[in-house]
């Protein structure tokens, strides 16, 4: 058996089929390769004359097989993840809700004290979670209850490891949204967690408070890069990339449906003249040219490439091409705000609810037209690459048809 080079969780089995043994990888094809290098482990050696076959489970980040490996060693008791382990109690980690200014701290036992218990872990794993945690989530970390005001922060607020709510660097009401996103994240649910805080991002741009707004989605972006996202999906061999993409698609925006069909539109003009605008279509991730369309933009009195984008897509979806074409799963457009929000008109004129998602350049950042804070996608991601891809080719089909013009 291969096994991929993605994080996730593998599981010893013996003859019986029973779990002897799980663990968790960054990658599992080094790490369950490792078992067989030589060693002088006298665990590893009763392992591998126990053990008659491999699973293994692939998770979209590492820390989602940290906690789905607790999962499995619960359910299933594997005799050596256990018969090596001294007689101290697995320990919890422990969210002190009844705090002021909540902390996230290691339990040896559950109390009824009103605080969140996350847990039983392996020792090994509570405080690789606990250093996880820290990367992702500003919370304080120091030990004292309740809280002192201080009149400078600590080291930890210099190295962006904490808001610093002794010195009111975070109001109340922010500091407990990142504390209820620590709880949903380990809960396993780390597209909830991303979530609660785009929420917050977008009710403080709605009430202008842009810096606070601001500071969220830096911290959205660094997490998301953090967890270096890929989809819970492994591409067979000869599958192409733009598959992968589309999956990953879905799964990084929310859609309700694979974005198998996707159609993109782009406007291009000469110094205001001369405006067209193009449509291009991908395909199971691969360009669809027999769908490829060209637009010249009839209203032109000033140039408007808004007003122009939104002819192009009402022109698609309401004339002749409505019946000779399919509708798409997802409509991309170059561009922010406005230009999403113009093309989800003309979807309305039409009649569609289509998800329609715009593409800025520069910062890559993805709108929505129901939101005022765009997302970004790790650089590495297969879904970002798809998109730029069909952004980048809707321009090039627009600018090559504005050049033809200029020579007629």
């Amino acid at each position: 058996m291969k096994f991929p080079p993605l994080p996730g969780v593998y599981l010893f089995k013996d003859r019986q089929g029973r779990v002897i043994y799980v663990g968790k990888a960054k990658s599992l094809k080094d790490r369950i390769y490792s078992y067989f290098q030589p060693s002088d482990s006298p665990k590893t050696a009763a392992l591998l004359k126990a053990y008659k076959t491999i699973d293994f489970i692939v998770t979209p980040t590492e820390l989602e097989a940290l906690l789905l490996e607790r999962k499995l060693i619960l359910k299933f008791k594997p005799q050596f993840n256990v018969s090596w382990q001294d007689d101290k109690q697995y320990p919890y980690l422990k969210l002190t809700l009844k705090e002021e200014w909540p902390r996230l701290v290691i339990a040896r036992k559950r109390e009824e004290d009103g605080a969140l218990y996350f847990g039983p872990f392996e020792s090994r794993s509570v405080k690789e979670t606990v250093r996880m945690i820290k990367r992702l989530f500003p919370i304080r970390w120091c030990k004292e209850s309740p809280l002192k005001m201080r009149q400078q922060p600590c080291l930890q607020y210099h190295l962006k490891h904490c808001l610093a709510p002794c010195v009111s660097g975070i109001s109340p009401a922010e500091y407990l949204n990142w504390c209820r996103a620590i709880g949903t994240l380990l809960k396993g649910d780390l597209d909830s967690a991303l979530q609660l805080l785009r929420g917050e991002m977008e009710r403080a741009a709605e009430q202008q408070r842009y810096e606070e707004a601001g500071k969220l989605r830096d911290k959205i972006r660094n997490l998301s890069r953090l967890l270096q996202k890929k989809p819970g999906w492994i591409p067979r061999r000869g599958e192409r990339e733009g598959e992968t993409g589309i999956f990953e698609l879905k799964r990084e925006l929310n859609l309700k449906r694979l974005p198998r069909r996707i159609e993109a539109f782009d406007v291009s003009n000469l110094q205001g003249s001369n405006t067209v605008a193009s449509l291009i279509t991908f395909k199971e991730g691969e360009p669809l040219k027999s769908d490829y369309r060209k637009f010249k933009i009839q209203f032109e009195k000033t140039p408007n490439d808004v007003a122009a984008l939104q002819e192009a897509v009402r022109r698609r979806y309401t004339g002749s091409l409505k019946g000779k074409m399919h509708n798409p799963d997802l409509v991309l457009v170059d561009g922010g705000i406005a230009q999403v929000r113009a093309a989800r008109r003309a979807l309305h004129t039409a009649g569609l609810s289509t998800t329609v998602i715009g593409l800025a350049k520069k910062k890559e950042e993805i709108y929505f037209p129901e939101k005022n804070m765009p997302i970004q996608l790790p650089a590495d991601s297969s879904a970002l690459r798809l998109l730029k891809q069909i952004r980048d080719e809707s321009h090039r089909f627009a600018l090559a048809y504005q050049r033809s013009r200029r020579t007629l």
